[in-house]
């Protein structure tokens, strides 16, 4: 029995795939907002169970936990506006 071939891999140009760093703009500042399910709510009720409020409540508890962590990861790096 032969060996399976090996596939031999081209370099990848990481520069042309990821683009060019961003050392010449600052990175944007973070501003929490007061209503993290703003846009949830905007949409109207939640046709994914037989009680959409009750879909509606976990899912703004998960866009508030996701804001919180946002708003704690932008802190922790300078990146916070606290204006």
């Amino acid at each position: 029995m032969s060996r399976p071939r090996q596939r031999r891999r081209r370099p990848v140009d990481r520069a042309a795939f990821w683009g060019t760093p961003l050392e010449d703009e600052p990175l944007p500042r973070i501003r929490p907002v007061d209503r993290p399910d703003a846009l949830l709510a905007s949409l109207g009720d939640v046709p994914l169970a037989t009680n959409p409020a009750e879909a509606r409540a976990y899912l703004a508890e998960a866009y508030e936990a996701a804001a919180r962590t946002a708003i704690a990861l932008a802190a922790a790096n300078g990146l916070l506006d606290e204006s």
